[in-house]
């Protein structure tokens, strides 16, 4: 079971890898998933991001926990850094 159950949830469900299909961006993804679920889920993910942020993961490390997870997304073909998403989430899911 995963130490992170709902952020695997989102990341499973919303970025599989035809999420290019559905929506043009990362950030239109998010924006689908935080209009879509209720509150207590989006809480959920919110806590999620953070727990995982607080752990010391190098880049590679955390590539593969959120590949892992379930994310087909990789920020570093945008030019960002898997840390740099993270951040990025967190500051969406606020």
């Amino acid at each position: 079971m995963s130490n992170y159950p709902a952020l695997e949830n989102f990341l499973a469900a919303y970025f599989h890898q035809d999420w290019r299909m559905e929506h043009e961006t990362p950030g239109a993804v998010v924006a689908y998933y935080l209009d879509s679920e209720d509150e207590e889920q989006v809480a959920e993910v919110r806590d999620d991001l953070a727990r995982l942020s607080a752990r010391d993961l190098d880049e590679a490390a955390l590539a593969q926990q959120l590949r892992e997870l379930g994310s087909e997304y990789d920020p570093t073909l945008d030019g960002g850094t898997w840390r740099g998403w993270l951040a990025g989430l967190r500051a969406d899911f606020g």
